[in-house]
Parts: C-alpha cells; structure tokens; sequence
C-alpha cells in the first residue's frame, strides 16, 4: 500500500508539473535539458516533439542573446517514435530542420510556435561554423545540486549554487567546446538548517516536501536567487544519471525513477558527436539491473542496444569517450568490443584514474567541484575539474584542477584561479577596452574566449584573434580567443579601425 502511495503521488506530482511548466500544445524532447544538439552552418538536425494537440508547426526559431534565427523546416515526420527502450517514452513528432549558413556561433535557446504557443528548450542547441580540430572539453561530476538547501523549501535555493556560480565564471574563460557532468547532479533528499560542515538539520523525502524535484532539476540547469546553474556555461552541457538523481519516489522502483528523469530531464541513454570523436552516455542506477542494465554485464542489456545502435549509424570515430556515474561497475567486454579509449566516471569524490580492459580504455574521474558536505576533505576532494584534449585519434588530461584557491570560503571571498576583468564597462557604451585574463594554473590555456560588447563600429585587436562578429542595431559584439600561458597575465586590447 505505501508503494501505491508513493506512485500515485509521483504520477500526481509529475502530471501538475507538466501542466503548469509546458505549453499545452507540446513539449520539445529532444535537444532538451540533459542533451543539446550540435548544429553546423547550412546543415540541419532532428527535434523530437510531443505534439499533444496534433497543431500545425507555424516556425522553429534559435534565440540567442543578440539575434534570433528562422529555420527551414525540412520536414515533418508524425507517428510513435520512441526514445528510451526501457520506459518506452515517446513523442509523436520529429521535425528537421535546416540552420542557415550565416548563423552566428552561439548556444542558443530553441523554439517551436505553433497557433500562437511557444514550448522553449533552453540553452540547448550549439551552432558551429565547423567541428574544431583540435577540440577539448570538461568533465565534472557529482554536483548534489539540492542536497543542502539555504532558506526555506519554499523560498530557498541550492547550497551547491553558491561554488559552481564561480566554477562555471572560470569555464566560461577557458571555453571548452562542451562539459560533461557524470551524475549526481542533484540529490535524492534535501538537508535543512545543516550545521557548518554540511550535515545535521532536517532531511526530506517526500515528493510534496518542498523543494519539489522540478525545483531541484531547475536550480541544476537554469541556477536560483542570482546564482547560475550549468545552462550559464556559454558551450553545451550534456548530464547523465547517478544514483541520488530522483526525489519522492522508491529508489528500488526503477521505472518511476527513469521516468522521473525522462520527464524533468529528457533523454537518458545517449551518443553524440562532435566531429570524429564520439560519446556513449550511460545510466547504471535509474534503469533496473535485469532489463536494462544487467548486473552481470551492464551493456548486454537495453541500454547496450542503443549505444551499440549508435556507433553502427554513426561510425566508430576516432576517438571514443563512454560517461556513467560508478567507477566499480565497468563493461569491460563492451569497451574492449567498441574500443572506447576513455571511461568517465564519478561517484567516488576523491580525483583518480587508471586503465581497465584490454584496449586499453582509461578511467577516470575528476573529484566533485561543488558538493555540500565535503567541507572536512576538501583538499582532497573539493573544486576540482579536468580538461581533456582530443586532437585526431589522440588525447591528453590535465591533472585535476581546482577552479578556487579555497572552496570553503564564503562565496563572496572566493579567489578564483582564473579571471577576466575589463578595464570599461563591458556593455556595449565603449569605443575602446582592455580585458586582462589572469591564470593561476600550471597549465596552458590555449584558445580561452573574451565577449566585447561593444558601441557600433568595426575593430582592430590587440593580443587575439577574432572568432566571430555580431552586428546589432546598436552593438557590435565582438568574440576573440587568445592563449594564456600557465601563470601569466595576459591583456587582449580592442579599439576601432582607423
């Protein structure tokens, strides 16, 4: 009886969300939430849609933070088109659509209209010139976004916000072309009132005890009270499941739990591409461990099938990256099958790596940059994230890196490792400014990116190269890369052609 309980409060609590946060004409599935798209210039990509009142699509539109782009839509495919095996969730519409050629590079949100309505995916689709070569990216894990909750569970937000607000100031500089989070981004209860360390206080469970699960999902993605959450990283953020990733149902009860995670988060076994390399994004807590995710060998089961499914349609790329949460649970047979030179993993909050299988594939997690409750080991465990470099079948890690001196200080005294600072206001009411990055790392920083905003104008620079110009009515917003050596200061100068 108290699992009936708890699943028709779930099924309750999940129906008002939908209701309240979604137009009533549809939702867009897919690039949503937990996975965005990659789009280039002049090429197109699939959005999948649950088109619940069957209306005609009027227009598909990218927004960014200076212009908004139309897309050609290709075509219109209606039918049951299903995205995770195990749930069997589906949406009824797959619209193609075709990005212009002269779209700016941009993460941008995306929008489908029909009859008046609007259902928006937020920072969801990253439009790219070309897949870059070399690229890299950033890995981070276990966030615990909501486990310690400041201010009331009506009125409060993410302790967590407070580190990864700062964390996510120091990406921004670095510009990876992506961020992969393996698991935990949120937390399975909240702990109130907790004491200096991060424990005590009270614990909720419940699917009414606020902050409800669609909270605690949108402090993660979207941030709360000025804090930023993971949608403030300026390239595309792709999360996957960890074992704390639900609240209010049973953690034995598998298929609430992944539909829980289908509903606030989108898909939750993926691949994707950027250029040759390719990324397996697995589940190995929400999905049960006979189905979907078998004990014995956790991809000979559903979530196998999708990935093996993807690899066949896209090729095997040149490099291969699989993400999931534990480190102790690994597929050796499917990586030494498929190849995959590097595992993601997190769980464990301390940095650490290894080789498995016979490829070999390297293992590795990065420690967790922002996690409540780890205040007594944060030398060894807190702040920290890892760069990796792909450069055609080769690749490179950084050691772990620590985005702040001391992640136990007050928010407002962090000493981050890496800043940006302008010499004039940054807002487009200046002819001339200076930007002055400053790395504390022992490590290079090739390719980091400044945003001028700038009054209307055409510019010369000083110490980088341009990426990209942006022409609004009133601006001119300028994207230029530079690259800072480890422990040096270096100041890029802008100011108009003459």
């Amino acid at each position: 009886m108290k699992y009936l309980n708890s699943k028709i409060t779930f099924t309750i609590t999940i129906t008002f969300l939908l209701l309240s946060l979604f137009p009533s004409f549809g939702k867009i599935v897919y690039p949503w939430r937990a996975v965005p798209a990659f789009a280039e210039q002049n090429k197109g990509f699939v959005i999948l849609f649950n088109n619940t009142t069957y209306s005609d699509i009027d227009s598909v539109i990218l927004s960014g933070p200076f212009n908004r782009v139309l897309l050609k839509i290709d075509s219109i495919s209606t039918g049951r088109f299903t995205y995770d095996l195990f749930t069997k969730e589906d949406v009824n519409n797959k619209i193609w659509v075709r990005v212009p050629e002269s779209t700016p590079e941009e993460l941008y949100d995306l929008k489908v209209f029909s009859h008046g309505e609007v259902s928006i995916s937020r920072k969801s689709v990253k439009v790219l010139k070309e897949f870059k070569s070399p690229h890299f990216f950033i890995h981070i894990s276990d966030t615990h976004v909501s486990r310690q909750w400041e201010g009331t569970g009506e009125a409060g937000y993410a302790k967590e916000l407070e580190l990864l607000d700062k964390f996510i100031e120091v990406a921004n500089i670095i510009n990876p072309d992506f961020t992969i989070v393996t698991g935990d981004i949120i937390h399975h209860y909240s702990r109130l009132d907790a004491d200096s360390l991060g424990w005590g206080g009270n614990k909720l469970y419940e699917a009414d005890q606020r902050p409800l699960v669609e909270e605690k999902y949108r402090n993660y993605f979207e941030g709360s009270k000025g804090f930023s959450g993971v949608q403030a990283l300026n390239g595309p953020v792709f999360s996957l499941p960890g074992n704390h990733d639900s609240y209010g149902v049973s953690r034995k009860d598998h298929l609430a739990m992944a539909r829980q995670w289908n509903a606030l988060c989108g898909k939750r076994v993926y691949g994707f591409s950027y250029g040759q390399t390719r990324v397996l994004a697995a589940d190995d807590y929400l999905g049960d461990p006979v189905v979907d995710i078998p004990d014995a060998s956790p991809m000979s089961g559903l979530q196998g099938k999708i990935l093996d499914s993807f690899l066949i349609e896209n090729g095997p790329g040149t490099v291969r990256i699989m993400a999931q949460h534990r480190p102790d649970r690994i597929d050796t047979s499917f990586l030494d099958k498929r190849k995959i030179n590097i595992l993601l993993n997190g769980h464990r909050h301390n940095p650490h790596h290894e080789y498995v299988g016979s490829t070999p594939t390297l293992s590795i997690r990065p420690g967790t940059v922002c996690r409540s409750g780890e205040i007594e080991r944060w030398k060894e465990n807190l702040g920290f994230f890892r760069i990796f470099y792909i450069n055609g079948d080769q690749f490179e890690f950084t050691s772990p890196l620590r985005f702040c001196e001391d992640p136990t200080a007050p928010h407002e005294e962090l000493k981050l490792n890496l800043t940006l600072d302008f010499k004039q206001d940054n807002n487009g009411t200046n002819s001339r400014n200076e930007a002055t990055i400053e790395n504390h790392f022992s490590v290079d920083l090739p390719r980091c990116k400044v945003r001028f905003v700038m009054g209307k104008a055409n510019y010369h620079i000083d110490g980088g190269v341009i990426q990209q110009i942006i022409h609004t009515d009133d601006k001119t917003i300028v994207d230029v890369l530079t690259d800072v050596q480890s422990k040096s200061i270096k100041r890029i100068n802008i100011y108009p052609e003459q």
